[in-house]
């Protein structure tokens, strides 16, 4: 890989774009969006209207046609300026990239328009309540071959947007007898009717302007279309998952870059004034090493961020060469962003004291860090990716 870390002009002017809407658009209203428990329609419209969703995807479908990189670069300014209601903006098209990397032209100009320009969203269901982030057990979400139809049963858990998407890229087993039950699943692209019923959870620790849900699939009619990619994709649906993983993996490394930069951006700036026993808080030596290790671990996470996007515009173009690196350094960025981003929050509101526990941005932060270590699979998860691609699955194969 190169070592030149210098953004060019056009990436520059790409970053300061985001980071003047980010700043004017959302981090004014982005706490009003949580305590309400809504989902931020009007900034998620705004963020299409500026072509900041589907960055990645090509013109003809309504996106930009730009590089990884480049869009981690407008995610990062969204997120840092309130991370919770940023990442729920930026999850409004949760699923929908799997239909821009892997969907037929049909499925491609039927959805990723509309949701680039933010008119709709979409819904990615995998994980079930008896699985969590094991997908590749036989899944309880079944669809049955009937004459020319597929029928669609089962519960789909932890979804987002459940409640909001208009299109479900739904991961089902559409073969029971299969050796191995990952061999038997299939991705269908299923737009919304009342077959489907989704249920919001209220009760949720953080993460308030995005919904989160219990979606239930309930004789829902697909046919051979429906298929992600179209018929050929039967019974591959596992395998598209496993060769998108770094794609959000790498993203949610990202979010924890933006959160944990925001977090001690506002420790920093607090130590500079708060004064305590005659003097500034930053002057204490136990603090100020605090922050410098803190400091540290960012600044190694952004550059840890950087070389996975490179890794994963690689794979996109070569996977055959890059494609398990890639894999393997997305998973370690969103195990580690998602730690560097609740230490930092845990900082922050030690900083900040009581300031930081009533009436600040720092709880909401906090909250919503914990869940980045949750989503897109759990830190263990991410653990045991890394191991098997370091060790082999030989070694590994008890995990």
């Amino acid at each position: 890989m190169p070592l030149d870390f210098e953004l060019t002009e056009e990436q520059k002017l790409i970053q300061q774009t985001a980071r003047e809407f980010a700043l004017k658009e959302i981090k004014p209203k982005a706490k009003e969006y949580e305590q309400k428990h809504e989902f931020p329609w009007e900034l998620y419209r705004k963020c299409g209207q500026q072509g900041f969703l589907g960055m990645t995807w090509p013109q003809e479908y309504g996106g930009q046609g730009i590089s990884f990189l480049d869009a981690m670069l407008v995610t990062y300014e969204i997120v840092k300026a309130d991370p919770p209601v940023g990442a729920a903006i930026l999850a409004g098209i949760f699923g929908a990239d799997m239909i821009a990397e892997f969907g037929t032209h049909e499925q491609k100009a039927k959805w990723l328009p509309k949701l680039a320009r933010g008119e709709i969203t979409s819904a990615g269901c995998f994980t079930e309540p008896g699985g969590g982030s094991d997908i590749s057990r036989i899944l309880d979400t079944r669809a049955e071959r009937r004459g020319n139809e597929w029928i669609i049963n089962g519960t789909k858990q932890f979804i987002t947007n459940g409640t909001t998407a208009s299109v479900f890229v739904t991961l089902v087993q559409t073969d029971t007898k299969v050796d191995r039950p990952y061999r038997g699943q299939t991705e269908f692209v299923i737009e919304r009717s009342e077959a489907i019923e989704a249920r919001k959870y209220e009760d949720k620790m953080g993460w308030l302007a995005s919904p989160t849900c219990e979606v239930r699939f309930n004789d829902v009619r697909a046919t051979d279309d429906d298929i992600l990619g179209g018929p050929s994709n039967l019974n591959r649906g596992f395998y598209l998952g496993l060769m998108f993983l770094d794609v959000t993996r790498a993203a949610v490394g990202w979010q924890g870059l933006a959160t944990a930069d925001a977090a001690f951006e506002r420790a920093l700036s607090y130590c500079g004034e708060r004064e305590a026993f005659g003097r500034k808080i930053g002057g204490f030596q136990g603090l100020a090493f605090r922050l410098v290790e803190m400091a540290t671990q960012i600044e190694m996470l952004r550059a840890h961020c950087f070389r996975t996007a490179w890794l994963v515009q690689k794979a996109r173009e070569n996977p055959a060469v890059y494609g398990e690196e890639s894999v393997k350094m997305a998973s370690m960025a969103k195990w580690f962003g998602a730690r560097t981003a609740v230490q930092a929050c845990d900082l922050a509101m030690d900083v900040l004291a009581g300031y930081g526990y009533v009436e600040s941005d720092i709880d909401r932060w906090y909250r919503f860090a914990k869940c980045l270590e949750i989503i897109e699979g759990t830190k263990e998860v991410q653990k045991n990716a890394i191991a098997r691609l370091m060790l082999g699955k030989e070694i590994t194969k008890t995990f």
